[in-house]
């Protein structure tokens, strides 16, 4: 049953907030509370306080809230934590990525300057899209979704609305179990489309205090392969256009499910996923492997 107006009005002014609890975060997408402490005792996304221990509730922004739906939506395809947060983490414009999948954007006219504490900016008569809409099924968007696609269980993709192409950002190797960036994350410009020379890595959180994650967790390895003639890449773009077989995760969606959940327009991910979960136990690959075929079976679950 779709909410009433003033429940999604008090939800979208809590988003507004950008404040998301650790159970926010399972509910909304599905990882468990033993992955969240995983991934923060592993440096892998930033909280917004840092206390520890028993009574303390960990607290993540907006940015972080949507990584995680991505992560999530990486290791439930059968990757292991480590390397969903790896190639999540190191994803081209995912700050584009996370402003324009926004319910605040998406619903609300933001060229009005309106003080947070003090309510949420006008309606748009018209919303932008109708991916929030608690009347309407969350649905694939092919004219706008962003895809995260392997290619042969080898090539990773980001393919922005199928029609603008593919962008080859990374390969996997040591049998699936490692990420190798063809993206200079460790040359971040400061400033949008400026001529400002001064670089930094992302992790050093120039853009956002959420990219400022442990760079240990990353173990980041990038090699150029912008040339024309370069072997890797030919052959790489090759694949593309006639893979063998493909990886197909659409990130989008999985961030516009989160936010649905969030918003109380869309059921929980935790019903979901223990239906998924019953099916499927014991077939989440362990810690330092890639996807596991169907018809092999590994004890340890990332996820569970």
């Amino acid at each position: 049953m779709a909410p009433s107006d003033d429940s999604l009005r008090k939800a979208l002014h809590r988003y507004q907030e950008g404040v998301f609890t650790d159970a926010d975060v399972t509910r909304c997408t599905g990882l468990s509370a033993r992955s969240i402490r995983e991934l923060i005792k592993r440096g892998a996304v930033r909280t917004l306080s840092e206390d520890r221990g028993a009574g303390c509730i960990r607290t993540f922004d907006a940015a972080t809230f949507k990584r995680l739906a991505l992560l999530a939506a990486i290791n439930a395809a059968g990757f292991s934590l480590t390397l969903a947060g790896q190639m999540a983490y190191l994803l081209p414009s995912d700050d584009l990525l996370y402003r324009t999948y926004d319910p605040i954007n998406v619903l609300f006219d933001t060229t009005v300057n309106v003080d947070r504490g003090r309510g949420l900016p006008p309606r748009l008569e018209m919303p932008r899209f109708n991916w929030f809409d608690p009347d309407k099924p969350a649905m694939a968007d092919p004219d706008h979704d962003w895809l995260l696609e392997i290619y042969d269980g080898r090539l990773v993709a980001l393919v922005f609305q199928r029609r603008r192409g593919t962008l080859i950002y990374g390969d996997l190797r040591k049998a699936g179990t490692e990420f190798v960036s063809w993206w200079p994350f460790q040359a971040q410009l400061i400033d949008y489309f400026s001529g400002n020379g001064d670089v930094a890595p992302k992790w050093a959180g120039k853009r956002s205090s959420a990219d400022r994650i442990d760079p240990k967790f990353l173990d980041y390895r990038y090699e150029n392969h912008d040339s024309d003639d370069d072997p890797l890449r030919r052959m790489a773009y090759a694949a593309a256009q006639r893979p063998i077989f493909t990886t197909t995760i659409n990130m989008t969606l999985a961030i516009r499910l989160a936010l649905r959940r969030y918003l109380g327009i869309e059921p929980l991910a935790r019903s979901w996923f223990a239906s998924a979960t019953a099916s499927t136990r014991g077939r989440v690959p362990a810690e330092g492997s890639g996807p596991v075929p169907s018809n092999k079976v590994r004890k340890h679950n990332d996820n569970a």
